[in-house]
């Protein structure tokens, strides 16, 4: 494979390559078509001026003296061929004849060894006085005479040209010309390359404004196009990584101040008591800024584009039952009862870590907010070969219809919650959930109290599109 790192010489290369070919098939039509048609059209001619001859020579009476008709005729035959030249040739042609018994009655040239050919023979090539002939005859109607006219190979390619003269060379010329031609058109054809490329090359770092892609020319739009996507996803990870830095500066910077205050405290308390109390809330404070960090990590993992994911075939009621199985110690300490119902027999190819960690998270706020006593369901409903909805739904407090709508927001946390969180869990569910092709909804809680979530997920995992 020809494989060019200059598009301008790609160009001209295969362009002349094309046009060489092009040459090469008129070549072949010239040499295997043309030519051998002109041949038999030469050919047919001799033979007719054969049969006039012998047609003539069949009707005289000249007591078998036939050399004077057939010289006058062989002169009238030069002056024909001679007047249809624009150039002066010296062109003698091959007149024979013979009569019934092949008996040569007549040959111009003459040699002193006569031309001897089978009565067979009326077309072909010879060798004949020291010179190569086409040849064509005829017999006379009354098969008296057969008259053979020659023609020398010197003169016919006189009279019709030499095909490498006449078509290869003036055709060498022209292929030159052509490839000068193509360099200059060429060259201000890719005008168009060099300024897109000054264009990108004087903007600003900073400048990641798209490109107009309609004060460009037709061909070079779509890298335009693919430029402005790039320089989007370039800025929106850009922003992403501004906001992430903002707000983890913003929510670690409460729990820090909280433990600095504290450490500052404990050096002017000299009560044991207090000291162990002031050391407890200081554990409280790391251990919640150390969650934050470890859930802010995570967040900023998901958001970026290279997120691995492992897809395989997953039971769901058995990785769903697992995970409810492990929070039943922590829904025992609060007297939450925990319940799964649904379809047994569910496969689904997605990311297994990815889904387990989207159903623990919202389990596991389902538990934190939910008051003694209350009532926590999973349920999953197969939708084959679509897919199947996991829901999960409590009858706690739940979360009033205003504030629904930021839950995914990261750093959210409903007004007037006393349990303590950052406001990730739910953020980090739903961008799993984006990755591996799934919905995270909001849905009605039980009793007509609370709130549910629905995971919809896909029945194959299918790559996300990009926006």
């Amino acid at each position: 494979m020809i494989s060019f790192k200059s598009f301008f010489m790609r160009t001209i290369v295969f362009q002349v390559m094309a046009i060489l070919v092009l040459w090469g098939i008129l070549l072949g039509w010239v040499k295997y078509l043309y030519y051998p048609d002109a041949e038999k059209y030469l050919d047919n001619q001799q033979r007719i001026v054969a049969q006039g001859i012998a047609n003539i020579l069949d009707k005289t009476d000249v007591n078998n003296n036939y050399s004077d008709i057939i010289k006058d005729i062989e002169i009238m035959y030069i002056d024909s061929i001679k007047n249809g030249m624009e150039d002066e040739i010296d062109y003698r042609p091959l007149f024979v004849v013979f009569d019934r018994n092949n008996q040569m009655l007549y040959a111009s040239p003459a040699q002193d060894k006569p031309l001897v050919l089978p009565p067979s023979v009326l077309s072909g090539t010879i060798s004949y006085a020291n010179v190569k002939w086409h040849i064509a005859g005829s017999w006379s109607e009354k098969q008296k005479f057969r008259v053979i006219v020659g023609e020398s190979f010197d003169n016919r390619t006189t009279i019709f040209g030499n095909p490498a003269e006449s078509t290869a060379i003036p055709l060498l010329v022209i292929l030159a010309a052509i490839i000068v031609t193509l360099l200059i058109t060429a060259y201000f054809s890719l005008r168009p390359l060099r300024q897109i490329a000054r264009t990108i090359s004087d903007r600003k770092p900073g400048n990641l404004s798209p490109i107009n892609v309609r004060a460009q020319y037709q061909e070079i739009r779509p890298v335009v196009l693919e430029i402005n996507k790039l320089m989007t996803r370039i800025d929106a990870a850009n922003q992403r990584e501004k906001r992430f830095m903002a707000d983890a500066a913003h929510e670690l910077r409460t729990p820090i101040a909280a433990v600095l205050a504290q450490l500052h405290l404990l050096t002017q308390v000299a009560d044991k008591t207090e000291r162990q109390e002031i050391i407890g809330d200081m554990q409280l404070g790391l251990d919640r800024a150390a969650s934050l960090s470890r859930q802010l990590i995570d967040l900023a993992k998901l958001e970026s584009e290279d997120f691995p994911l492992k897809i395989e075939a997953v039971d769901i009621y058995a990785e769903i039952s697992k995970c409810i199985a492990q929070h039943v110690p922590y829904a025992m300490e609060k007297n939450v009862e925990l319940s799964l119902e649904g379809s047994e027999n569910v496969v689904i190819d997605t990311d297994r870590h990815s889904l387990v960690t989207i159903f623990t998270n919202l389990l596991e706020n389902a538990i934190k907010y939910a008051p003694p006593g209350s009532r926590i369901e999973a349920n999953i409903r197969s939708l084959s070969p679509l897919g199947c909805y996991i829901t999960l739904r409590d009858n706690g407090p739940g979360v009033s219809r205003e504030y629904q709508k930021r839950l995914f927001e990261r750093f959210y946390r409903v007004p007037g919650v006393q349990q303590t969180g950052s406001g990730l869990g739910l953020a980090i569910a739903k961008n799993l959930a984006d990755k591996i092709g799934a919905q995270l909804r909001i849905t009605e809680g039980l009793d007509e109290r609370g709130i549910g979530f629905v995971i919809d997920l896909p029945e194959n995992y299918l790559i996300p599109t990009e926006n």
